[in-house]
């Protein structure tokens, strides 16, 4: 089962419990228990943070050594029928230079155990549906990275996979093609099946999906929908604050004097910003200072109310932790 927003959900493609990774002394992954259901999740975290190291235990390149791990009913690293239906898309280079786009497909699919007929038509349907089929004959090697993402993409797509990885899929990735592998990605998300992403580029996962996972050193600091993350962090992290204000100064004075403002600076004329340890406090003590200084407020932006925020914030707290 996952938790998501503070609901069960029972149908679970993917359900790990308790799974630790080691690389000798270094921690791939730290009792990470993590449920995943149909559509897409995203999985942030800076580099070293086990975002790869989760993908190959999903797909059985790894077996943990701690945990339980579960795909699609089965176990991935001991039954090959399991693996057959998953698909990852790796962040690294993976087909080969010499080859034309065409071929490399055409060999996966050889390599997925379907006959030359199924690779040859397979192939055709993968450069159809990632809109490839202009550049099938030139090798792969002279592509774009973007272009070389949606050609690994073509592999998950037509091979029907009911669990796709997709690890840094827009690392690199110029903007046209960034905007189609979105749309490849989506469409993927809104099938049956299942689809994790996996990135630093923050606001590409939220314009992906608002169902998000942070990790941080091999442990997962926060799993949920977004807006649920944001109302936890709201209480347990500084929060900044900017205020558009008549007289900035006024107000500055009065913000200084509540025990829970951490800092204030004045970042323009007409604008201040704070930081305060108890944001909802804040929020409700705001109107009355405002009308003690007698001056007009005439916007206010939380500055800490976006996916880079929670990212930021869980991220420093983990390391803290360590």
């Amino acid at each position: 089962m996952s938790v998501v927003n503070g609901a069960l959900e029972t149908k679970s493609a993917v359900e790990l419990t308790g799974v630790s990774v080691f690389y000798g002394e270094v921690v791939g992954l730290s009792n990470v228990s993590l449920g995943l259901a149909s559509g897409i999740t995203g999985i942030v975290g800076p580099n070293g943070s086990g975002k790869t190291t989760l993908m190959r235990i999903l797909c059985g390149l790894l077996a943990p050594l701690e945990g339980s791990v579960r795909v699609l009913g089965g176990q991935p690293f001991d039954d090959a029928e399991i693996r057959a239906r998953i698909a990852l898309v790796p962040a690294g280079s993976s087909f080969h230079d010499e080859l034309t786009a065409r071929r490399n497909l055409q060999v996966g699919f050889l390599a997925r155990g379907k006959s030359d007929q199924e690779a040859r038509a397979l192939a055709e349907r993968a450069l159809d549906l990632t809109r490839l089929t202009s550049v099938a004959g030139q090798r792969y090697g002279t592509l774009s990275r973007g272009t070389r993402q949606r050609v690994k993409l073509g592999l998950a797509l037509a091979a029907q996979a009911e669990l796709v990885l997709l690890d840094e899929p827009f690392l690199g990735v110029d903007p046209p093609n960034r905007r189609a592998l979105r749309d490849i990605i989506l469409d993927l998300g809104s099938s049956t099946r299942t689809v994790l992403v996996s990135s630093h580029v923050l606001h590409e996962i939220e314009s992906l999906t608002d169902r998000v996972g942070v990790l941080a050193h091999g442990r997962l600091l926060g799993f949920g929908r977004i807006e649920s993350l944001l109302r936890d962090l709201r209480d347990r992290h500084p929060h900044r604050v900017e205020v558009q204000v008549e007289e900035p100064r006024r107000l500055a004075s009065l913000l200084l004097g509540l025990p829970h403002v951490r800092e204030i600076r004045v970042s323009a004329a007409d604008r201040i910003e704070f930081v305060t340890d108890r944001p909802e406090l804040a929020y409700r003590e705001l109107p009355g200072l405002v009308t003690t200084s007698g001056t007009a407020v005439r916007r206010l932006e939380a500055l800490d109310d976006g996916l880079e925020a929670v990212f930021r914030h869980v991220t420093e707290a983990g390391t803290k932790r360590l």
